[in-house]
């Protein structure tokens, strides 16, 4: 089975980045923007950021990662879970930034790190025990350990008081990566969950939810910088 969809937003990815080439206006109308978005009511912005990047190196590196991750979850849940999680993904990662960061009109976004880390957990969500490195160190460990260490690695950078600097939504990735956790549960519930599935929830799910009922609450620093997803 060919991952057709995976290639399909590939290629959608880098044609829209040629056409962003020399068009700055066009870039900054697909960005997520938190005043657009609320006061605008320019709502295609939570979907539309997830097809534009920052730069080449940004494109390349969240493209090699769909297209590492993505074949396996297109057979998995099929095209159209697939796809589901992916879109749905990035529009949760820009929500949990909208919740965030609603105090800060000015909080911006872009890129497809959302619908990434939606496909990622729903990854580790069926093949808990599968072997993944953590931010390109040579070390595998299974992936729901690697699933906890990048949602409490993530989690800590939102509390930093520097943890803003170098352009990158943890909210972002957090809120995608419960996304697609959430929907690959919901669509494939097993008869008993596994051990490592269980410690997937407890330690990888989990504190997303409390750190949105947390920011909820308590909106915390908010910091004015455009964010790369």
């Amino acid at each position: 089975m060919q991952p057709g969809i995976t290639l399909s937003i590939i290629a959608a990815n880098v044609i829209l980045w040629l056409v962003f080439q020399g068009n700055e206006r066009l870039l900054q109308r697909m960005l997520f923007i938190n005043r657009a978005v609320v006061r605008d009511r320019e709502y295609d912005r939570l979907l539309a950021s997830g097809f534009a990047h920052h730069s080449l190196i940004h494109l390349v590196f969240n493209m090699l990662t769909l297209y590492y991750f993505g074949p396996t979850v297109e057979l998995l849940y099929g095209g159209l879970g697939f796809i589901s999680i992916y879109l749905l993904s990035i529009v949760g990662g820009n929500l949990f930034c909208l919740l965030t960061h609603r105090e800060d009109p000015g909080y911006s976004a872009l890129g497809a790190s959302g619908g990434l880390f939606g496909i990622v957990y729903a990854f580790v969500w069926i093949l808990p025990q599968a072997k993944l490195s953590l931010f390109l160190i040579p070390v595998w460990i299974p992936g729901w350990i690697f699933a906890i260490l990048v949602s409490g690695i993530s989690i800590l950078l939102t509390q930093l008081p520097r943890g803003h600097e170098g352009g990158i939504s943890h909210e972002g990735h957090l809120g995608g990566a419960l996304t697609g956790g959430l929907m690959a549960i919901f669509l494939h519930i097993p008869d008993q969950l596994s051990s490592m599935q269980q410690w997937f929830l407890v330690g990888g799910i989990a504190p997303i939810i409390m750190l949105g009922l947390i920011k909820w609450v308590k909106p915390g620093w908010v910091y004015r910088h455009r964010r790369r997803l």
